[in-house]
């Protein structure tokens, strides 16, 4: 952060730009601050896991087995390769891509207490997303961010995964670009309709009202004398005609 002084000349144009704090981000350039650990120990136990040091570019030697029963550890930290403190990324993930069938799935590190990035891949609780499919992986560490000037993709080492079920076999074999099954889908059945007899029974009860009302004006006599042909009469009528017409239409279709 910067905070700006008194100049020699002040000038009333601008407004708090005295004594107040200015947060300034420039690039930087990141590097892990120790080798890359890697290593892979049994899901259900506590004790810390074998590792293996990576030294970046390089890439482990050796391929690491990893079964259902165990999980992949990974532990790194990174820092401003100028001041040598701490970096936090936006993005830090560890990328596991299938020699054979190109499948990847990317998983999210997390930070510790001592800002330093660690993932515990179970491989048998995440056998689903990666679609029990056994084989060699390549492993790959993915670090970027908005203000890193040296955001980089890194292949750490191969890792041969075995999930032990007959359906990693199948899934080896198994083409992404096969037809799949048709998918039937059963419309709710219409509900029955009432018989003819009772929907013009029902209709004439409705239209009985009005029938009434024209025997009862026959038999009184109308008086259309005081009847007025100005506009907002005629739209009335107009009006209620139309309501009576539409009713009629629905009700006899």
């Amino acid at each position: 952060s910067a905070v700006p002084t008194s100049a020699q000349v002040p000038s009333t144009r601008f407004v708090g730009n005295i004594n107040v704090p200015l947060e300034v981000r420039i690039m930087a350039t990141v590097v892990l601050t120790e080798p890359l650990l890697i290593g892979a120990a049994d899901s259900d136990q506590l004790t810390q896991p074998k590792f293996n040091k990576v030294t970046m570019p390089n890439k482990l030697k050796e391929t690491l087995e990893v079964d259902s029963l165990q999980k992949l550890a990974i532990r790194f930290g990174l820092k401003e390769k100028t001041t040598g403190k701490p970096v936090k990324v936006h993005q830090a993930f560890v990328r596991l891509l299938h020699h054979n069938t190109n499948q990847e799935v990317i998983f999210v590190t997390d930070v510790d207490v001592n800002n330093n990035y660690k993932l515990d891949l179970d491989i048998g609780a995440k056998s689903h997303e990666l679609g029990h499919l056994s084989g060699l992986y390549k492993v790959e560490l993915i670090v970027g961010d908005n203000y890193v000037a040296n955001s980089f993709r890194w292949l750490i080492a191969d890792v041969k995964l075995n999930f032990g079920t007959e359906q990693s076999a199948k899934l080896q074999t198994q083409s992404i670009f096969k037809t799949k099954p048709e998918i039937k889908h059963l419309f709710r059945e219409p509900e029955r309709r009432p018989p003819i007899f009772v929907s013009n029974l029902f209709t004439g009860l409705v239209l009985l009202p009005l029938v009434i009302l024209f025997i009862l004006w026959f038999q009184l006599g109308i008086n259309l004398s005081n009847f007025t042909f100005s506009l907002s009469t005629i739209g009335f009528h107009l009006g209620l005609g139309g309501i009576s017409h539409y009713s009629a239409y629905f009700g006899f279709n």
